[in-house]
């Protein structure tokens, strides 16, 4: 953990294959306006990285520290002169190890976690900012729901992480809360990982009102052409999966908490994350991907989709693409596959 008493916001960059974009990235997170410069410190871990980002990252922290040590300087000589940029070396290990490495770093009252393909805006520190205080636990930059007040985590769940707000970029999370209690990313999930940390942050607050929505637009999602479910079919995208039978799991204790229909929209995305992968399976040749993994890809996908359709409601709640999809992989899987696959060939 970083020994300097006046950062307010640690922002967890993992790195990984990033040498295009990292540069940007950091930059863009140190030229934060109406922030003092000490104010923030960037957490760079290269995950493994063999492209070079990993000494793009260490040149980084050193041109940051022979700049900040000059304002250091000039502004107090008490001060301790280390930069705001450091980095952590790990083997690579994934995005959730990276993450979980960056948070055990982070000195800050705030945790901010922004991806190395992406920006942020000048303003975007200062606006999570201004709308956090001690009875605040999370400020998210989202459109997924809209309230004047604090709302509650319960609330923020249903309305929010269901409402395909499963990612963690874009937010300014409590330090205290995250270290205090342990929340971490799942290092067993390759996908889905975001979603069960929201969960688990969520859950802590329950029916206290510490969570507030903000909508700016500052953080600038860059589309990732090499992200999870990008490339040859692997094991690691049943994650997808996995992540929502987990999540049902982790809200079932509480439905007393919850309405009926965030178990229905738990089921819904269990049923489309299911043909994400089928859809995945599909387009492929056979000849790549291995058949026994292929196999069971599918099975567990008919499986996915019959354990959420047990769930009253979710049938009902799928778009019509959906149900029709639903309908025909539910009488012959294997047309369905053949179907969707000439389907997507042709465009």
């Amino acid at each position: 953990m970083s020994k300097r008493e006046d950062i307010v916001v640690s922002v967890i960059i993992p790195v990984y294959q990033s040498k295009d974009t990292v540069r940007e990235c950091v930059r863009s997170c140190l030229e934060q306006r109406e922030i003092a410069p000490e104010q923030i410190e960037v957490i760079l871990v290269d995950d493994g990285s063999t492209d070079g980002s990993g000494e793009i990252c260490d040149k980084l922290a050193y041109e940051d520290e022979r700049r900040f040590a000059c304002y250091v300087k000039k502004t107090d000589d008490s001060k301790e002169t280390g930069g705001r940029v450091r980095v952590v070396h790990t083997k690579n290990h994934g995005v959730s190890h990276a993450r979980n490495a960056g948070i055990d770093e982070a000195g800050g009252k705030y945790l901010v976690f922004v991806d190395s393909d992406d920006i942020v805006k000048d303003g975007f520190l200062k606006r999570l900012l201004d709308e956090a205080d001690n009875e605040t636990a999370l400020v998210d930059e989202t459109d997924s729901f809209k309230s004047q007040n604090r709302v509650s985590g319960f609330f923020y769940i249903e309305n929010s992480v269901l409402n395909r707000n499963t990612h963690v970029w874009g937010k300014l999370f409590s330090g205290d809360i995250i270290r205090d209690n342990r929340v971490r990313f799942s290092e067993e999930l390759s996908i889905g990982e975001d979603l069960i940390f929201l969960l688990d942050f969520a859950l802590l607050q329950g029916k206290k009102h510490t969570i507030k929505g903000i909508y700016s637009g500052d953080y600038v999602y860059r589309e990732n052409g090499q992200g999870a479910m990008k490339g040859a079919f692997r094991e690691s995208y049943l994650d997808e999966l996995k992540c929502w039978r987990i999540a049902q799991e982790k809200l079932l204790p509480y439905g007393r908490n919850l309405s009926k229909y965030a178990f229905v929209s738990v089921a819904a995305s269990q049923v489309m994350t299911a043909f994400l992968v089928a859809g995945k399976i599909a387009v492929m040749d056979e000849s790549e991907i291995d058949p026994d993994l292929r196999k069971r890809a599918i099975s567990e996908v008919k499986a996915q989709i019959k354990h959420a359709l047990k769930t009253q409601g979710a049938f009902a709640s799928l778009p019509f693409g959906h149900k029709i999809k639903t309908i025909v992989f539910g009488l012959n899987s294997n047309l369905y596959l053949k179907l969707y696959g000439s389907h997507k060939s042709v465009k």
